[in-house]
């Protein structure tokens, strides 16, 4: 007899508790092999690692870290899906909560919070589409952000969080993942690797931090990129700066006056707001 796919197996555990994926939570199961077995490889070491899930489902991903001596923590809002978990994992040492990962849309869950105060921690996940960026740019402002994050989510967000200055998709949010650290595709997922499938492509991305985000950078550079296309002066001082202010910290920083917002990398804007901040203090994130 063969052994049921990933899919019949995922399948007949929802049926089994009388669960169907909602799509109101976004719920779109991976069950493709090779993709598990993908996002597993790219979560690094396993044992004795600490491990934040966000959505996790059937637990799928969940029993394979565990599995290989990982401690994890798996916050899960569908109350179903925290019920089979409870009965399933928990008593194979999985910590569960039940709730939304988003305390606001700037804030983490206080118990993942709690988890990554303690110390090093990946975030490996599985994530829900319409929480994909909040989790992620929350998580690598944290004072402890994640020694790795590896995460499945929407290709065209994978593909702006990737993304350079002149790339059509190059913004804030790209600009604030990047000057905390790398992020990569390192693989492209069809619809058919989940059930059900999406409308959309989906991709493996990690990140791997290479310098702390300074704070109150993310709101700052938000604010500045609501004026992309302005030159920099101009672009300062809608956000808030007496333009005499905002072309002497350009001057400072070596910066043309004649560039737009839009083309600064992200260790350039990184620098521009050092000196923003220097001349008039900037409220934290």
């Amino acid at each position: 007899m063969s052994t049921p796919s990933l899919k019949a197996r995922i399948s007949a555990a929802l049926a089994g508790d009388g669960l169907t994926p909602l799509h109101r939570l976004g719920q779109n199961f991976m069950v493709d092999e090779a993709a598990v077995a993908a996002l597993v490889a790219a979560a690094g070491p396993l044992p004795g690692g600490r491990f934040i899930e966000v959505g996790p489902g059937t637990g799928v991903l969940t029993e394979r870290l565990l599995a290989a001596g990982a401690t994890v923590l798996a916050v899960e809002l569908d109350q179903g899906l925290h019920a089979l978990l409870q009965r399933t994992l928990v008593p194979l040492g999985l910590q569960l909560i039940h709730g939304d990962a988003l305390a606001t849309k700037n804030r983490l869950h206080p118990a993942i919070e709690d988890f990554a105060a303690v110390g090093p921690w990946r975030l490996a996940a599985n994530l829900p589409y319409d929480v994909a960026l909040p989790v992620i740019l929350n998580a690598v402002a944290l004072p402890i952000p994640p020694e790795r994050l590896v995460v499945t989510i929407q290709k065209e967000a994978a593909q702006r969080l990737v993304s350079k200055p002149g790339d059509a998709a190059w913004g804030a949010t790209a600009a604030v993942l990047q000057a905390a650290g790398e992020p990569k595709i390192v693989r492209q997922l069809p619809p058919g690797c989940f059930f059900p499938p999406p409308r959309v492509d989906s991709a493996i991305l990690t990140w791997s931090p290479q310098r702390p985000l300074p704070p109150g950078f993310g709101r700052w550079c938000r604010d500045v990129f609501a004026y992309r296309r302005k030159v920099l002066p101009g672009a300062l001082r809608d956000a808030g700066m007496a333009r005499d202010r905002a072309e002497a910290a350009c001057i400072a920083g070596g910066l043309d006056l004649t560039r737009r917002l839009e083309t600064l990398s992200s260790s350039e804007l990184v620098a521009l707001f050092a000196l923003v901040r220097a001349d008039q203090p900037t409220t934290h994130d």
